[in-house]
């Protein structure tokens, strides 16, 4: 009985010196998502991972074609559409650590495309009407803990011959800084129409006709 509880402890401690090693990887890692993304691609720019591009992450699915996007809300809000054409499309946002923050799929979106607006929390009460988009368009309003991240937006294939359509639905995407101030659209009021002017009357008594 004496040893047992050494080894009761030893077994405690490994436990804990492994979960606290698999915890602390990722803050340690030095080529991790965002350092290998920043490295290669500007930011508030979206980018697909095609052979042009040479922008990938590694231990991608090759039936996986993504988007990248580093975004950068530190002097303004990023605005972030991108397509869901089919359910196990996602959308992901995460911090440089690679803590995702908002997550939505195909399968849980109501509409064929989602329409972001991240913005800093101290900024929100400067905001009016950031839940309409400048068409109108409702879109989701989402608070970053940090002023950059990245975007990810996954598209999966069902076969080779799903690729082409996959990469032009996948360059709709867009993640753009939001204009500083809002896009008024010109009215151009229609010419007025002409009048149309009656003959003119002459004045004075009609001149009789002098019979011979």
């Amino acid at each position: 009985m004496g040893t047992f509880p050494w080894v009761i402890g030893g077994l405690v401690a490994s436990g804990i010196v492994h979960i606290l090693c698999v915890l602390g990887i990722p803050a340690l890692a030095e080529r991790d998502a965002w350092s290998r993304l920043s490295a290669t691609m500007t930011p508030n720019t979206l980018v697909v991972s095609d052979e042009k591009s040479g922008v990938a992450l590694p231990f991608t699915a090759p039936d996986v074609i993504s988007a990248y996007c580093l975004f950068d809300i530190s002097e303004r809000n990023v605005i972030v559409r991108s397509p869901l054409s089919d359910g196990p499309w996602s959308l992901a946002v995460s911090t440089p650590s690679g803590e995702n923050f908002y997550l939505v799929t195909g399968a849980d979106s109501k509409r064929s495309e989602a329409r972001l607006l991240l913005i800093r929390r101290d900024r929100l009460a400067e905001e009016t009407a950031t839940e309409k988009t400048e068409e109108g368009d409702d879109q989701n309003i989402v608070i970053a803990p940090s002023d950059t991240g990245f975007i990810v937006i996954r598209a999966p294939i069902q076969g080779e011959s799903f690729r082409a359509q996959a990469l032009s639905d996948l360059k709709k995407a867009r993640c753009d800084l939001q204009p500083s101030e809002p896009v008024v659209a010109a009215v151009v009021e229609p010419p007025a129409p002409a009048v149309k002017r009656s003959a003119p009357e002459f004045q004075g008594r009609p001149r009789r006709q002098r019979l011979r």
